[in-house]
């Protein structure tokens, strides 16, 4: 493909993008033809980049600058759980919208995998990656010698279930919390989990 040609996809590709997450931030529905139309393309291109809105759902996590919340964290195992939460927070609490719209996308193709796998009897697959459970894996990686192993997965999968994107929808809506005050509760929530673990660790 002529460079000049493939540049001016990509501009497109991106247009089409930059719209969804303007129209997620507008509240209004993502759909083909509205974000055809804020992109000022015509439909039919449009659908020659995503063929359905949870497609292009997925990819407004583009518009969502992601760092690296797991780089130097300190070498304390609560410090370093209360370090990632508090990046995790601050970063989704910062796009709300967009985080909430990824959950819509990621449950509607839940549904339809469900309903496909239940007409064809082909085998699920993933909705959703494991991001964030691997950034509490990074985060407790320094108890792995000190708890037992099935304490050490349990509190790994606890701490995940306190924080993230699905966390802030229950403190937001929910519990009717600012993001402050939400942010607090799930650092405090992962500092529990972890003090009780460390208690419950058999001596040595």
């Amino acid at each position: 493909m002529p460079e000049g040609r493939s540049r001016q996809k990509l501009r497109t590709r991106r247009a089409l993008i930059e719209a969804a997450g303007a129209l997620i931030r507008e509240g209004r529905a993502v759909t083909i033809a509205e974000a055809a139309e804020t992109a000022e393309v015509s439909l039919a291109t449009a659908y020659r980049y995503f063929s359905s809105p949870q497609e292009l759902l997925q990819e407004t996590q583009l518009l969502v600058r992601i760092p690296d919340v797991t780089a130097d964290l300190p070498a304390d195992p609560a410090e370093r759980l209360d370090t990632l939460i508090t990046r995790v927070a601050e970063l989704q609490f910062g796009d709300e919208a967009v985080w909430r719209a990824l959950v819509r996308a990621g449950l509607e193709r839940w549904f339809a995998q469900r309903e496909h796998v239940h007409e064809h009897g082909e085998p699920e697959i993933p909705t959703r990656n494991q991001t964030r459970l691997g950034h509490t894996r990074t985060a407790l990686e320094p108890l792995a010698d000190t708890l037992p192993p099935q304490l050490h997965r349990r509190l790994t999968m606890a701490v995940t279930l306190v924080y993230g994107v699905e966390a802030l929808i229950a403190t937001r809506d929910a519990c009717g919390l600012d993001p402050e005050e939400a942010q607090d509760v799930m650092r405090w929530a992962a500092s529990a989990l972890l003090e009780k673990a460390i208690r419950e660790a058999p001596d040595e």
